[in-house]
């Protein structure tokens, strides 16, 4: 009676943390901390908690679903294809928020064009450069750096750009 009981309880989480994958790629943190939600849901031990959760892990990884270096590839490939300019740190923040590895998110990282930094910051400093309007150049100036610096580019990338906009 109890195996069935865990059996089930198996099939039902596989087939909810199969759902949570559908529709966007998962970190393994994330995977892990969906599966312990759902575990927590059931009277069983924490031993038969572990054991489920070790068994659809590695289920989970024998079918592909956990992969982090293909999340850390996937998200800065769509943050690169984005229109929207996005700061290496803000990659960074984010894949350390999903739990990505430092190791996977350097190789990741590396991954993104030489001059992608300073072309997103380009993109951004024109865009508050339009809505900045007629201020004289020194404020002008504090106002772009300290646009930029919020949105996470560096200060070496910030005096480049707002050397060469203004």
């Amino acid at each position: 009676m109890q195996d069935l009981k865990v059996e089930e309880i198996f099939e039902k989480v596989y087939f909810k943390i199969l759902n949570f994958i559908s529709y966007n790629l998962r970190s393994e943190k994330e995977v892990s901390d969906r599966l312990t939600k759902y575990l927590s849901r059931y009277r069983i031990s924490s031993s038969e908690k572990n054991d489920l959760s070790a068994k659809l892990t590695s289920k989970l990884e024998e079918s592909g679903y956990l992969d982090d270096l293909n999340f850390a590839f996937s998200y800065i490939k769509s943050v690169s294809d984005s229109k929207k300019p996005i700061s290496k740190r803000k990659i960074t923040h984010f894949l350390m928020k999903k739990g990505v590895p430092r190791d996977i998110m350097s190789d990741a990282l590396n991954s993104l064009p030489a001059d992608f930094s300073r072309n997103n910051a380009v993109k951004d400093a024109e865009k508050k450069l339009r809505l900045l309007g007629n201020i004289d150049g020194f404020s002008k100036k504090r106002k772009l750096y300290e646009y930029l610096f919020r949105k996470g580019y560096d200060s070496g990338t910030i005096s480049s750009v707002v050397d060469t906009l203004l």
